[in-house]
Parts: C-alpha cells; sequence; structure tokens
C-alpha cells in the first residue's frame, strides 16, 4: 500500500518483501494504481524494475555496439548523436549534445513521458526543426525498445509521448524578380565570375545549396538533352546522402546555361566535384558569402531564395505546374503550388501579356474574315454586293 511522504503519496513494488521501485504522487489515488500496474507487469513478464537501475549513458553504448551491421550506416550515424564519441565531441564543441548530461544520468526506469517532452521542447527551443527532433526521437525509441526486450524496462516511454511539432513561424518565401536577379549576378561577377556562375545555377536550375556542392562532373548529361541528374545530396557538416526527397530526379539546362557549365567540368574526371570554389576546392556557404558580399549584394535573399526564385521564373514562363515539381523534387504538388502565391507583379505582367497577344490575334483573325465594310455604303454599292451574291448562288 502507498506511503505518506510529506504532502505526496509514494508508491512502493516489493518483490520478496524487498522494495524494489518507488515513486511519489500527488494523490494516493495515482499511487495505487501505479502499484497495480506494476505488480501486473512483474506478474504477466517477470519484469523486476531493479534491473532498469542502469544509466542511459550505459545502456547507450551497449546498445550502439549491437547496432553496427544491423542498421544502415545512414541510420547508425543519427543513433551516435545520442551518444557521441570523444572524436565527435571534439569537432562538435560549439554545439549542444542531442542528449544532455541530465537524460543521460537518468536511471532508464526513471524515464518518463514528461522528461521525453521536455527534452522535445529543449530541442525546438535550439532552433531545430521538428523533422530533426522527429529523426532523434526515431532513434530514442529504437532504444528503449531495445530496453523493454532486455528487460530493463517493461515499456517504451517514447510512445505515449505525442511527436514533436513546428511552431515557428514559417519564413516567407522571397524569390527575385528577373531584373533583380540579373542585376545581383552582374555585381557579384565584378567580385568574382566562378561565385556568379554559381548564383546564375542556383537561381536557373532550383538546385538545393547541399545538392551544388555534391555534384559530380558525371551528374552532367548533354544527350538526349541537356541536364543535371541530382543523385546526391551534402549539407555542411554531413555526410553525403540522397537528396531530400530521397529520390533522384533529373532537371534540363536551358541552352544560354550549357557553356558555364562546361567550363566547371572541364579538365575533371567524371567524379570530380563539378561546381568547385575559385580555388578548386569543395564549397562552402562561409566562404561564398563573404567573397561575393552576399550580405549586401544578395537583397536580403537567402541562399535558399535562388531555388525559389528559379521556381517562379519556370512558372512565369508557362512550365506546368506538375513538371516544375518534377524538377523541384518535391514530393506532393500542395508544395508547389505554394509559389503560385510569390509570383507578384512579374508573373501578372507576363500573364496579361498573354491574354493580351491572344486578344490581338482573335480580333485580327476576324478583321480578315469581315467583307470591306465600303461595300456596305448605302445605294448601289449596296445592292451591286447583293447582286453578285445572287449570281455566285447561281
Amino acid at each position: 500500500m502507498p506511503v505518506r511522504r510529506g504532502d505526496k503519496w509514494e508508491g512502493r513494488l516489493k518483490i520478496a518483501g524487498k522494495v524494489v521501485s518507488t515513486r511519489r504522487f500527488d494523490t494516493k489515488r495515482s499511487a495505487v494504481e501505479w502499484e497495480r500496474r506494476q505488480r501486473t507487469t512483474l506478474d504477466e513478464h517477470g519484469y523486476n524494475p531493479s534491473t532498469g537501475k542502469v544509466s542511459i549513458e550505459t545502456l547507450l553504448g551497449q546498445w550502439l555496439e549491437q547496432r553496427e551491421g544491423r542498421v544502415s550506416q545512414t541510420t547508425l550515424d543519427t543513433d551516435r548523436y545520442l551518444l557521441p564519441t570523444e572524436g565527435q565531441r571534439a569537432s562538435t564543441s560549439k554545439r549542444e549534445p542531442v542528449l544532455p548530461t541530465w537524460f543521460r544520468k537518468l536511471h532508464a526506469v526513471k524515464v518518463t513521458p514528461s522528461a521525453i517532452q521536455k527534452w522535445q521542447d529543449d530541442l525546438l527551443k535550439r532552433d531545430l526543426v521538428a523533422t530533426t527532433v522527429t529523426r532523434y526521437r526515431t532513434s530514442l525509441s529504437s532504444f528503449f525498445s531495445w530496453c523493454v526486450a532486455e528487460g530493463y524496462i517493461s515499456h517504451n516511454p517514447v510512445i505515449a509521448t505525442p511527436p514533436p511539432k513546428d511552431r515557428r513561424a514559417r519564413e516567407d518565401m522571397r524569390p527575385l524578380p528577373a531584373p533583380e536577379f540579373e542585376e545581383v549576378v552582374r555585381q557579384v561577377a565584378e567580385l568574382d565570375s566562378t561565385y556568379s556562375d554559381l548564383v546564375l545555377i542556383l537561381g536557373r536550375t532550383g538546385l538545393r545549396w547541399g545538392e551544388l556542392r555534391a555534384m559530380q562532373v558525371r551528374g552532367f548529361t548533354e544527350t538526349p538533352m541537356p541536364m543535371l541528374h541530382v543523385i546526391r545530396n551534402q549539407p555542411e557538416g554531413s555526410p553525403v546522402k540522397a537528396p531530400k526527397s530521397g529520390k533522384s530526379r533529373k532537371v534540363p539546362i536551358p541552352d544560354y546555361l550549357v557553356p558555364t557549365i562546361r567550363r566547371s567540368a572541364a579538365g575533371k574526371q567524371p567524379t570530380d566535384l563539378l561546381f568547385t570554389s575559385p580555388r578548386g576546392g569543395q564549397l562552402y556557404r562561409t566562404s561564398f558569402v563573404r567573397a561575393t558580399s552576399w550580405e549586401s549584394l544578395g537583397r536580403g535573399r537567402s541562399l535558399h531564395d535562388l531555388r525559389h526564385t528559379a521556381a517562379c521564373e519556370w512558372l512565369i514562363r508557362g512550365v506546368p505546374l506538375t513538371t516544375v515539381q518534377a524538377w523541384l523534387g518535391h514530393g506532393s504538388i500542395q508544395i508547389t503550388a505554394r509559389y503560385l502565391h510569390h509570383l507578384g507583379d512579374f508573373a501578372d505582367r507576363a500573364a496579361l501579356d498573354v491574354l493580351n497577344k491572344s486578344a490581338s490575334e482573335t480580333l485580327a483573325k476576324r478583321a480578315r474574315k469581315l467583307p470591306n465594310l465600303d461595300s456596305f455604303g448605302a445605294g448601289s454599292g449596296h445592292s451591286s454586293t447583293l447582286e453578285r451574291g445572287r449570281g455566285l448562288s447561281r
């Protein structure tokens, strides 16, 4: 039975007359219910809570050892962020660990859904996006499932915790209209021609920065038409992996961009990086921003806004929405459709030009089909026309 401890009630689980697990609650009823659940678990599965009095940090080490060779390298890399090695800690010294010290020091049996919730909320406060937190949550859930299978705990606390939600305000897309984009390319070219070529490619192919810096020479082909095969992605600080959608895609290259990409590929092997820095090394955002004075010349846009610029340019030029979806590698048409709300005056102008051109052509065709207006004059002119019509009918 529960025992009163100050203003709390302490539930206790005894095995062979020895208290092996306790937990305090605000009400006696909650303590009684907890004792009942613990006793039921013990009777059904033979689970002894005393086995769970091992730190998360200790168990994580054992779990990671047995994960090697059983899961993909990408999954294993994510798992290892829960308990980084000394080398990883040194390389990420400026970044807080995924699992904070207070969590790693907890005994497995003491981890509750509320602790999982606090951990998720803390990660979101560090400006990690919800999808990233979800990946770490998946790894942690796999770990606790292993703990259940090994008899350290009776249930997985992650399952009882709702997944994270991205409550941050989404940043508006800020594509560059064509005249402004061309001016940006020209200004960057005055500082560095290599980087101006990259701005042009980003703003006219819709590549992500990670896809651009991971693209190999063999990804550029010219038969049956010039195109880039996007099969690799490497965000800075991460290993090479598949594109964000998980699928490869092809992006056709307009004729005016082909010479630019040929220059980038000249003298390189098929597995060499296609797009590199002026000195031939891999691209890094910091170096690019510094060398191009992007904070001032970029007109307040991020490098990812160049992807939005390409999408809007395609739509303005009449490329079907489904084709734009394929070129960008979006998983659903709804994501691509968001660009329709960001086309602005230039899209309106282009659409109006199409309507005006169509209307003008229609009026011209009608005018050519109508008889000469002079023949519809009064008197003999009108009569002679009718007579000619009768004569033809005969």
